[in-house]
């Protein structure tokens, strides 16, 4: 019998803003994406930037998205970010998903025979082998072809492994936290000086 494909998934949500500790979040996600091996999903769930972040403000809530794309993610909702022109116009310049009602995003290429891989809001496509919806909801959960995912707090990192087949099934997961000792990564922490700058630079031509 052939062994179904295995699908990992990390997923983050609630970063609010919180540049300086993306440098160490990168550290973590690299390890944990080491040990659960390809095909393996970063997503994020919003909630990136926060109004009252002055990078935020500065920049429309692209400061941390710049940061996810540079630190490899795959797509992000980003439906509390922009507006659908400014997400539209923004995307052209991102490798990252931007994720919103009006857009989903979809693996690509699709990691098993015509079975496709979509991160949405809105589940809607009954042929998609897997819709993931980058919303929290109750429970990480898996109904017919929609994997839920569960609420993390800043510093966690949620992890899942699903087998893909005509209908996803979830193996087992895991919330993670941060461990206060993780060192930083030298790379991001220099991307996160270029975000900086960027929005001091906007800061000051307004």
């Amino acid at each position: 019998m052939e062994k179904p494909l295995s699908l990992s998934l990390l997923y983050t949500g609630g970063i609010d803003g919180d540049l300086d500790m993306l440098p160490r979040l990168y550290t973590f996600l690299d390890t944990l994406k080491k040990r659960a091996g390809e095909p393996c999903l970063l997503l994020d769930m919003g909630w990136a930037c926060a109004d009252d972040v002055w990078h935020c403000r500065e920049t429309g809530g692209r400061s941390v998205l710049l940061a996810l794309d540079g630190m490899g993610y795959d797509a992000a909702n980003a439906s509390d970010l922009l507006d659908p022109a400014g997400r539209e116009k923004f995307a052209g310049q991102v490798s990252l998903g931007l994720v919103a009602e009006e857009r989903d995003w979809r693996f690509a290429p699709a990691p098993a025979d015509g079975q496709e891989i979509v991160a949405t809001l809105r589940p809607r496509d009954e042929k998609a082998g897997l819709q993931i919806v980058l919303e929290p909801g109750g429970v990480l959960s898996v109904a017919g072809n929609v994997l839920r995912l569960g609420p993390l707090s800043k510093g966690q990192v949620g992890e899942a492994r699903l087998d893909l087949g005509a209908e996803p099934r979830l193996r087992w997961s895991w919330i993670h936290s941060l461990p206060p000792s993780t060192p930083p990564n030298a790379s991001i922490a220099g991307l996160v000086e270029f975000v900086m700058a960027e929005a001091r630079l906007l800061a000051r031509k307004r």
